[in-house]
């Protein structure tokens, strides 16, 4: 028998309305609800966050290792070796996966680069830091 497992944080179902959808590479959209359900996670902002500032291709470990750190409001460099693990492992399972079945990520042998910055996802993304540093 075979076990099959499901990838948390699936895209929900698309809304029909053109103007509740965010458009993103790759000719897929995301409903306002999916952007939503995507930043809703703070592994996935941080990864979205970091991938915006960097503007090119990140080795999975980089991406592991800051968003690691923010999510320990510590350095980069302070990350112990089993935090960077369990980093990349989420990374891995969870957090990439998901950014990949929205459309929003691509990776592959360990490099992982931002399709495209959308407008809306930046603002959200721009909000949600501004919060978090209040």
């Amino acid at each position: 028998m075979t076990t099959r497992y499901r990838v948390h944080d699936r895209p929900t179902r698309r809304t029909r309305g053109t103007s509740a959808r965010i458009r993103t590479d790759g000719g897929s959209s995301l409903s306002v609800d999916d952007a939503f359900t995507v930043l809703a996670d703070s592994t996935r902002r941080h990864a979205l966050s970091y991938l915006r500032r960097a503007r090119s291709p990140v080795d999975r470990t980089e991406l592991a290792r800051h968003v690691a750190a923010r999510k320990r409001k510590c350095d980069p460099n302070e990350v112990s070796d089993e935090t960077l693990e369990q980093a990349e492992t989420e990374l891995h399972h969870l957090t990439l996966p998901s950014l990949r079945a929205h459309g929003l990520v691509e990776y592959s042998e360990g490099a992982i680069v931002l399709l495209e910055d959308d407008p809306t996802i930046a603002r959200l993304l721009d909000a949600a830091e501004a919060a978090a540093s209040s």
